[in-house]
């Protein structure tokens, strides 16, 4: 499709935001009204909020490993599979690795991609230039998990393994390879729409989840040990500082990624130039790809948690909870959501 008259003089960042303007809001209004369900006063755990965390960790994990095997391309096979790879997350960790799949079904298969990833010189800079490593989430994704269950490194690679062989997900995550073999810029679209989230909503649901009570958050099985010396690490995390913030936070920065969200904004405008016109338009695309599957994502999380908007009433019987209490959680709750339905709003017209 042909650009329209203008549109290659308006910031990408711009193009794309009103592009998706209208899923993006939609989606917000999704993942909000989900996420009121898997957390107090709706419910006594927080397993309906990990299965949400396995679901959306493949996704950053696939495309930031895919960016860095192109980054690594003309590094030896030896050292891009090193254990001392600062980037490196622990569903690529040799001491998990396997012989090489015979299709692709699981995480780990898209990630051990036999062959390099090569790009012309051009896009090489383009994705050079936009990738800040503390920007990058699959590390702290994981950590989180890891505070909400106590589980292993292993464990979190087989459950999220089990996950991304769930059908959207699945088709998701080999859209993405398929993209970065073949459209290696389109990778844009997924730092700006995955990254830049973490700034406008993801500060509100950050906020949320910091008012809630942090009881909440240490795993079922931590409640049977008698001494915290009995505890692993990610138990600890969990019962201290609000909840598992690391993927909503930037702790290795002084200001919260402030800087970092500006540096990505400004890397952007000054690398747009290396696209062309057709590149420009396929990234924006992408864009509303993303936030295509990512709607049919949150459906497919409704079947696997078996949630619905009307089961929130019989969730609350359920508690035996003082009434005052629930009804206050619950009337902070709405105002989070409303706050961050209209941010939603703000951002997308931008």
């Amino acid at each position: 499709m042909p650009s329209k008259t203008g549109e290659s003089d308006r910031p990408l960042s711009v193009l794309i935001n009103t592009a998706t303007r209208s899923v993006h809001t939609k989606l917000n209004k999704l993942i909000i009204s989900r996420l009121s369900l898997a957390l107090p006063p709706e419910t006594e755990d927080a397993s309906n909020y990990v299965s949400g965390l396995l679901h959306i960790t493949p996704i950053y994990i696939a495309f930031e490993s895919l960016w860095r095997k192109i980054l690594q391309s003309g590094v030896t096979a030896e050292e891009e599979d090193g254990p001392d790879d600062a980037d490196s997350c622990n569903v690529c960790d040799p001491e998990t690795a396997q012989s090489e799949p015979t299709d692709l079904q699981t995480l780990r298969d898209i990630l051990r991609i036999p062959h390099p990833l090569t790009v012309d010189p051009r896009t090489r800079s383009l994705l050079t230039n936009l990738h800040l490593p503390d920007l990058t989430r699959s590390r702290e994704l994981q950590k989180d998990i890891v505070s909400l269950t106590g589980w292993s490194n292993r464990t979190v690679t087989e459950h999220l393994d089990d996950a991304a062989e769930s059908p959207v997900l699945s088709e998701f995550l080999h859209y993405i390879r398929h993209a970065a073999e073949t459209r290696p810029h389109v990778l844009t679209a997924y730092a700006w729409v995955l990254y830049m989230a973490l700034f406008s909503g993801g500060r509100i649901i950050r906020a949320m989840l910091q008012s809630i009570d942090p009881d909440f958050w240490v795993p079922a099985s931590a409640a049977h040990h008698q001494s915290a010396s009995r505890t692993g690490p990610g138990v600890a995390t969990a019962a201290v500082g609000g909840g598992p913030l690391h993927f909503f936070s930037f702790g290795s920065t002084p200001d919260d990624g402030e800087e970092l969200k500006t540096t990505f904004k400004q890397r952007l405008v000054e690398s747009e130039a290396l696209l062309t016109g057709a590149e420009r338009e396929d990234v924006v695309q992408e864009a509303r790809d993303i936030f295509a599957f990512m709607v049919r994502l949150v459906t497919e999380l409704d079947d696997v948690c078996g949630m619905e908007e009307s089961d929130a009433s019989h969730m609350v019987s359920l508690r035996s909870r003082d009434s005052v209490v629930v009804e206050k959680e619950r009337r902070a709750l709405a105002r989070l959501v409303r706050k961050v339905a209209e941010k939603a709003d703000r951002d997308a017209g931008r």
